[in-house]
């Protein structure tokens, strides 16, 4: 479902209206969160916000919404966004038929952003949205002239540790995974604060080429209902109000350790929790101050569903005073709009808040966020007058610091493409057991490449059927347009005929195929221009599943059809489930030399990801592209339908065992996170 705003128009709003700059800019916003959406939440509110700010200052921008949440027309938010020209498109990023569902989200989104024409593309950076398009990117398949930015609002690593977890499933593995390359690969990386932007630098990871900081912009409030939102300095705090999402990161068991202190004992005041359960739940904060001090439990009260703006206007107009104890926090957009809207709040000096006060208000308004210190500082102002905190930054100041920013990473030229070698050979390498029909679709397929100028050496491993035997003589007297060797060995199973492939030619770029797989058309020139870009040692694609055991597959199908895909790392993930690729791809003849061939082990497959795998933890460089570029026939007598799933995967196993100590070799078992099988 999609909707769109009417024709792009200045609108005037805040400092952006009024600022002069280069010709407009084409800025395309990819968010799981919008205001009119969802009620709150800060990825939702810093898009809302910073899309309105741009279109007031006269850039043409879209919204890509992908969350699940319907986009509610009527809402004040949306309206703003369409009077201000902003085209909204909801695009149900779960909508088709690519797995794994841990990749599908980022695939989607790249598909179809690659029909877009923008200047400067913004993503979050939460679970990888932006990955598929970056990999895409950087092997050259598309936005050659667009800025592709990562927003850093809280990556997966910094939310575990920020939440005392860790990663336990496929889905945090790879969204660690795809959320690293993003970071490393984006042509830039935006941080709302100092905080975020040194703790990405500190993490060890290689960063993109820039990675700054700018203040979120927030003042897109409409000016004619900001004043009477404001709130105002309280006579006489008696009510206290946790403000946030109700989690662990947000600080629920500290603000719980400090309001049930023996130092708040005696004090008379009333608690409101102000956010929607996460981690914790009203029956389980009220199971804790039941144990804790039954006293309290008559003067505390929920309020979880309210908008940002309802919200604010509760804590306004019950004369709350708000608490925001976060363990550890970005850049909190619950502090911003506190600040803008002048309502009084005591926080935690952690992560990026201190940066958002003023500094003279900082040591009034923070405390150290131990429930101790925050019981004595909520002690201390019991019945006493509150004001308001000022804000660190001005309008003005953050809308110019916007502006030239985007303007900067707009203007960054393209890197350069990686020059070609010239001559280096390829040879393709297919393999074949009594298949004798399916083998002329494959290689009628090759034959219509657009490249032909390789080899393909065709190793019948094994064939002795009259059929199959006519069929071999007939594809050696068939006229190709590719030089064609056949190599004939006694059936040594998949990985034996592979191999048998690779010591039959002196290629430095090998693709392999099987005989019951179709190329499309540009399969082997992508995958060699590809390889040129980006310079890796294995690259692989997407897979187009088709499940007809004797018919090619129309062109028409590839609209609808099965895909699967493969993030092309991860190396823990890999111990679990195949993120490498099949064994369609290219691969530089170092490979081989440097880890030897596929394993041949006779009734066992999984040949290509053992590969891989060893090629992985060799520190081999492996990428995978985000488009298919083959039909891959999946029917019940296929290998993997008829082998065993434990011994394939045991093969898998040992790899990752084999590059232990042996002590450790048995942390093997304890790291598979593949539910059919342990």
């Amino acid at each position: 479902m999609a909707r769109h705003g009417a024709a792009a128009r200045p609108v005037a709003q805040g400092a952006g209206a009024r600022m002069t700059r280069r010709p407009p800019l084409r800025v395309c916003f990819v968010t799981s969160e919008l205001l009119g959406a969802h009620k709150n939440g800060g990825i939702g509110t810093a898009t809302s916000h910073l899309a309105l700010f741009l279109a007031g200052a006269g850039h043409s921008v879209t919204l890509l919404y992908t969350g699940a949440p319907w986009i509610d027309y009527t809402s004040p938010w949306i309206r703003r966004c369409e009077a201000a020209g902003i085209a909204i498109t909801h695009f149900d990023a779960r909508w088709g038929e690519t797995y794994p569902l841990w990749l599908r989200e980022t695939c989607v989104i790249y598909d179809h952003l690659r029909t877009l024409d923008q200047d400067v593309i913004l993503f979050q950076d939460w679970e990888g949205p932006a990955f598929s398009s970056i990999v895409a990117k950087q092997a050259g398949l598309a936005f050659t002239t667009t800025a592709l930015v990562v927003i850093a609002h809280g990556p997966t690593a910094w939310l575990l540790d920020a939440n005392r977890a860790l990663a336990r499933d496929q889905r945090s593995l790879a969204h660690l995974h795809m959320e690293r390359v993003a970071l490393q690969k984006a042509d830039a990386v935006l941080c709302p604060s100092l905080y975020m932007r040194d703790w990405l630098l500190a993490s060890g990871e290689p960063m993109a080429p820039s990675v700054d900081a700018v203040p979120l912009y927030l003042w897109s409030d409409p000016d004619d209902v900001l004043p009477e939102r404001q709130g105002r300095a309280l006579d006489s705090v008696a009510r206290i109000a946790f403000f946030g999402r109700l989690e662990t990161r947000k600080g629920v068991d500290l603000f719980l350790d400090a309001i049930t202190s023996e130092a708040l004992a005696d004090r008379d005041f009333d608690v409101v929790f102000l956010g929607k359960p996460a981690s914790h739940t009203p029956d389980g904060i009220r199971d804790v101050v039941a144990r804790r001090r039954p006293s309290l439990l008559a003067r505390l009260s929920f309020e979880t569903d309210l908008d940002t703006d309802g919200a604010q206007a509760f804590l306004r107009d019950r004369q709350c005073l708000a608490v925001i104890p976060s363990l550890v926090d970005n850049a909190p957009c619950v502090i911003s709009e506190c600040l803008r809207r002048a309502i009084p709040f005591l926080s935690t000096r952690t992560g990026g808040i201190p940066e958002l006060v003023a500094a003279e208000d900082r040591e009034r308004v923070l405390v150290e966020p131990r429930a101790a210190a925050l019981a004595a500082r909520i002690g201390a102002v019991l019945g006493q007058s509150f004001a308001p905190a000022r804000p660190a930054y001005a309008e003005a100041d953050v809308a110019a610091r916007w502006i030239a920013w985007l303007d900067g990473v707009a203007a960054r030229p393209a890197p350069p493409p990686a020059p070609v070698r010239p001559g280096e050979r390829i040879a393709v390498v297919l393999t074949h057991h009594e298949r004798p029909a399916l083998l002329v679709q494959t290689l009628e397929s090759l034959a219509a490449q657009t490249r032909t100028d390789f080899d393909l050496v065709l190793v019948d491993d094994g064939s002795l059927s009259p059929d199959a035997i006519a069929g071999l003589r007939a594809v050696e007297s068939r006229a190709w347009p590719f030089r064609l060797d056949v190599v004939r060995q006694a059936n040594g199973y998949l990985g034996a005929a592979r191999n048998a492939g690779i010591r039959a030619t002196r290629a430095e770029r090998i693709v392999f195929m099987d005989d019951d797989n179709l190329a499309f058309p540009d399969m082997i020139e992508r995958l060699d221009a590809a390889m040129s870009r980006t310079g890796v040692d294995i690259l692989t694609c997407q897979m187009a599943i088709f499940r007809d055991a004797a018919a090619e597959p129309e062109p028409a199908d590839l609209f609808a059809a099965e895909r699967w895909g493969f993030p092309g790392g991860s190396v823990e993930l890999g111990l679990s489930v195949n993120v490498f690729g099949d064994a369609t791809g290219m691969y530089r003849r170092r490979v081989f030399d440097s880890i030897g061939f596929f394993h041949e082990r006779r009734g066992v497959g999984y040949e290509d990801w053992h590969l891989h795998a060893r090629a992985a933890l060799a520190g081999l460089s492996i990428l995978s592209l985000p488009e298919p570029l083959y039909w891959y026939r999946r029917v019940p007598s296929g290998m993997l339908m008829s082998t065993d799933e434990f011994d394939n995967n045991r093969v898998v196993w040992n790899a990752y065992a084999e590059a232990l100590p042996a002590s450790l070799r048995r942390l093997v078992d304890l790291s598979v996170r593949n539910d059919r099988l342990v």
